[in-house]
């Protein structure tokens, strides 16, 4: 199918320049899904051509999971990512067989303009050109879109009122929440391993990293064009909208309360700890159980320093989440170290755990719902420690 394509987008661009008029352009929109992966939804372009009886999908967000080396370019954050082209009843029957919304949004081009577009798409759907690096924020499925479209009606006095009309500034992490819950394991992993980065407030145009805010954002776009008469119009880029595919959306509440999710698992692992220790705080036994928190901590610590210090994942620098999750925490289990040593420590860590609510409050960066029973269980724990290692 693949050698099928590409010989049809060759025959496409032998034909660009004399038959242009007949383009349609159209920028699809899909809904979220139910899996992590598919809940920020997913954007694509469409070319066809009744004349020529085609209709293609150009899409973005295509990645190779039988690559040998992928898991491994993930970790580092070298994420490849490749333009596919689909045959648009492909495209369109994968999705609705997974009960994703569709939505189209027809653009409103001069030939011109379609002709450097469909030109860019052919021109980066060639092996050779296809693969570019994946950014989650600035350069995914749906930037990419955007990028294509100003570039193309730069030279056309195009404007765009959308951050004339979004007076809010938002950041990403609260964009995130908006599509995954906040108290979800999905979530949870997102808020450790992020840094203060995503927390920072971006312009609204940056929005449009998730499908459905590039929708809005085309909806507000106009570009001035002078037409034959040397007239100047003024252009709605979107011509018109329709459903392709419409289907319930997915609730997705600000809170959840199910018992499977992270806040009320930790609730009961971190009570029980609690009691554990308050009871029998004098068994060494369970003194050695309740210590093996350092070796999570350590473990975590050590995963955010290598994502902040040896990937390219940027997002992941200046993680606060190290604030509590210490690398240096291992120190607490031996046993051959100075008391007063570690009775330091354990000042300092406290001392952390009061600069953990401190960057909450200021939104220097926001923890996660569900790591706050940890953090009331290390308050207590690391005050239990300091009088233990005073008295002994």
């Amino acid at each position: 199918m693949k050698t099928r394509i590409f010989t049809l987008l060759l025959f496409i661009s032998s034909f660009i320049s004399a038959q242009t008029n007949d383009y349609t352009i159209s920028v699809l929109t899909i809904g979220p899904g139910t899996s992590l992966s598919d809940s920020f939804g997913h954007s694509a372009i469409r070319v066809q051509s009744k004349e020529k009886k085609y209709d293609l999908v150009f899409n973005y967000g295509v990645f190779d999971f039988n690559d040998p080396q992928f898991y491994s370019n993930f970790i580092k954050g070298y994420l490849n990512y490749s333009l596919g082209v689909n045959y648009f009843k492909d495209f369109k029957s994968s999705y609705i067989s997974n009960n994703r919304s569709i939505k189209e949004q027809v653009l409103q081009l001069p030939d011109k303009l379609k002709e450097k577009l469909v030109e860019k798409l052919i021109f980066n759907s060639q092996p050779e050109n296809k693969d570019y690096f994946y950014d989650y924020f600035l350069n995914n499925c749906t930037t990419i879109i955007k990028d294509h479209i100003n570039e193309s009606l730069v030279q056309f006095d195009y404007r765009n009122n959308y951050n004339l009309l979004s007076k809010d500034k938002n950041s990403y992490r609260s964009l995130i929440y908006e599509n995954i819950n906040k108290n979800s394991w999905g979530s949870l992993g997102i808020d450790i391993c992020l840094g203060s980065y995503i927390d920072q407030r971006i312009d609204p145009e940056k929005n449009t990293f998730l499908p459905e805010y590039l929708f809005e954002y085309l909806n507000y776009s106009y570009y001035n064009y002078s037409n034959i008469d040397k007239v100047v119009e003024e252009i709605k880029l979107v011509k018109s909208i329709r459903f392709i595919n419409k289907v319930k959306e997915i609730e997705k509440s600000r809170l959840n309360n199910s018992l499977t999710s992270p806040l009320f698992i930790f609730i009961l692992i971190f009570t029980a700890l609690f009691l554990l220790s308050y009871k029998k705080r004098k068994n060494k036994k369970i003194h050695l159980a309740l210590e093996s928190i350092h070796i999570l901590t350590t473990m975590i610590g050590c995963l955010l320093i290598f994502l902040w210090f040896f990937t390219d994942h940027s997002t992941a620098a200046f993680n606060y989440n190290l604030l509590w999750a210490n690398p240096m925490n291992f120190i607490l289990l031996i046993s051959v170290l100075n008391k007063k040593w570690k009775i330091a420590y354990l000042k300092l860590l406290l001392l952390s755990l009061v600069l953990i609510v401190l960057h909450s409050i200021t939104e220097v960066q926001v923890f996660n719902i569900g790591l706050y029973p940890l953090f009331i269980f290390l308050a207590y724990r690391y005050i239990q420690l300091i009088k233990y290692y005073s008295k002994a």
